[in-house]
């Protein structure tokens, strides 16, 4: 295997519960992908899930606060071989790694480095719903190199899952990332070559 998917919590546990550490020991002794897709909770908040916000909202809310679990645990940092792909651009993280910084020093000291190095050692999906904009976000806040195409298949189809791609070839990038978007990056992220 190349590595396991999880969802963004695991009955009701953060992905920074110290219960996972095993499995990321062995993700890392083994260079594995570690991949992570909402689990449809809404982050557990009736704010989105009693507003039929679940999947619309919840789900890059997700992203983003299993994400930044692991980044304020330090697990990015203390298990370097082990490759963590986030969904969804990485959620809200593009628009929010210089307030992350700004605020760490007062609610969060005890992060091991800045979130905005944390989140260069992620890889992120380019599910954003044919929104060029936001794919151009997560380029330039993380680096088109740590893009890979990603589609939601199966939970999304027909025309939308087309334009999955399309709107990556469409989307003003240079040439070069897109052509890493679609084809090189994810055998680095495999580890299939150099990345």
């Amino acid at each position: 295997m190349v590595g396991v998917g999880l969802t963004t919590t695991v009955l009701g546990r953060s992905l920074a519960d110290p219960v996972f550490h095993p499995l990321y020991e062995e993700l890392d002794r083994r260079g594995a992908v570690l991949y992570i897709h909402p689990s449809g909770e809404g982050a557990a908040s009736p704010l989105i899930n009693g507003h039929g916000l679940t999947w619309m909202v919840g789900a890059p809310v997700e992203d983003t606060v299993a994400a930044m679990h692991l980044i304020l645990a330090g697990i990015p940092l203390r298990y370097p071989r082990m490759r963590i792909l986030v969904s969804h651009l990485g959620g809200a993280l593009p628009m929010l790694l210089r307030r992350l910084d700004d605020h760490l020093a007062f609610e969060s000291p005890q992060t091991p480095e800045r979130p905005s190095l944390a989140a260069l050692r992620l890889w992120y999906d380019t599910v954003g719903h044919c929104h060029p904009p936001a794919l151009i976000a997560a380029a330039t806040s993380f680096g088109a190199d740590r893009l890979v195409l990603g589609t939601d298949f199966p939970y999304e189809d027909g025309e939308v899952f087309e334009r999955a791609v399309s709107y990556i070839e469409d989307s003003g990038l240079p040439a070069d990332e897109i052509s890493g978007i679609l084809d090189t990056n994810a055998a680095a992220l495999l580890g299939l070559s150099e990345s």
